[in-house]
């Protein structure tokens, strides 16, 4: 057996009654926390807090905005929310966070709030056992789980089952030793609950073998499956894979995001990664590099924008798109 350190954020919100809901979101503007970033950056702990939770009522977040930041203990808020059934997804944003700034709750489930990222939920003991995982513990030693993407892309996956219930796929990161080291691969876990929404635990699904797998396919410039020219026009067979990388800046919170949803009969979304720069300073910007997988023959755009984190004003910073077309 294999020991896991699983690094948590450590947040333990509240249990409520009321049922949560879409109303919950809040969508601050450039200039609001441009303004809480400067009233509150210099605060620690409890102050910071209460001072984002003062400053986002000041800001005319709604009072169903307020509660639910106040469940997370003032450390972030709802940016998103996702219906789907029986329970609810919530996409929440930590704004003061040194890194994993984006969050995934499952909601209105019982209990009524579930980080997916507190690992005590995991059943890690199939994954530990499984072939793909011990091939790869051998390999890297160092190798820990850390969360997924938890910016609204591919996953959560939700699927009703015959009993009524329903299950709910999260997407899990694995890394060489730290957050932002070597991505290695993927780890798929269904959390499962019953036609009444209790939550009946987690089950371990599969891993991904990551596809840009010790950074050699984005090293190597003359990869023919690394593109990063919109200019280049994307010809492939069906199966492959391939990536497209993008110059990128999370340090100053911006992010690329897909513009449209994929043609999946074309083309399917494996995963995207962020690769930090050698030189670790601030403004110093790294490489987003996105994972996809040619499925069936067809042409298809792949449409991306680049925005901040945060940002929910309708505003583009640059948008790129990558031609594809498989044989």
């Amino acid at each position: 057996m294999f020991s896991l350190i699983l690094p948590c954020r450590n947040i333990h919100a509240q249990q409520v009654n009321t049922k949560i809901s879409s109303g919950a979101v809040w969508n601050p503007t450039m200039a609001d926390m441009e303004k809480i970033s400067a009233k509150c950056g210099l605060l620690k702990d409890e102050d910071l807090f209460s001072c984002f939770i003062n400053e986002i009522q000041s800001a005319g977040a709604s009072q169903q905005s307020l509660q639910f930041v106040r469940l997370l203990g003032g450390r972030g808020y709802m940016k998103a929310f996702e219906p789907s059934g029986i329970v609810d997804i919530t996409f929440v944003y930590y704004p003061f966070e040194k890194e994993n700034h984006d969050g995934c709750f499952i909601v209105n489930s019982n209990p009524n709030m579930i980080d997916v990222d507190d690992y005590s939920s995991l059943n890690m003991d199939d994954m530990k056992e499984a072939a793909e995982y011990i091939q790869l513990k051998n390999k890297y030693p160092n190798m820990y789980i850390y969360p997924g993407d938890r910016a609204q892309s591919h996953y959560p996956l939700v699927e009703n089952q015959s009993n009524g219930g329903v299950k709910i796929t999260i997407n899990y990161a694995l890394r060489d030793g730290c957050s932002h080291c070597q991505l290695i691969g993927f780890a798929d876990f269904g959390f499962y609950f019953d036609s009444t929404g209790s939550f009946k635990g987690t089950k371990f699904s599969t891993i991904k073998k990551s596809v840009i797998l010790d950074s050699e396919i984005v090293k190597n410039s003359n990869s023919s499956n690394v593109f990063t020219e919109p200019s280049q026009e994307i010809v492939l067979t069906q199966s492959e894979q391939f990536v497209i990388a993008l110059r990128s800046n999370h340090s100053a919170g911006y992010k690329w995001e897909l513009a449209e949803p994929l043609e999946e009969d074309v083309v399917t979304l494996i995963g995207s990664d962020y690769l930090m720069p050698y030189q670790i300073l601030p403004n110093v910007p790294g490489k987003e590099t996105w994972s996809f997988r040619a499925m069936g023959r067809g042409a298809t755009v792949i449409k991306f924008k680049y925005v901040r984190n945060w940002q929910n004003e309708t505003k583009e910073f640059q948008n790129v798109n990558f031609t594809l077309e498989v044989n």
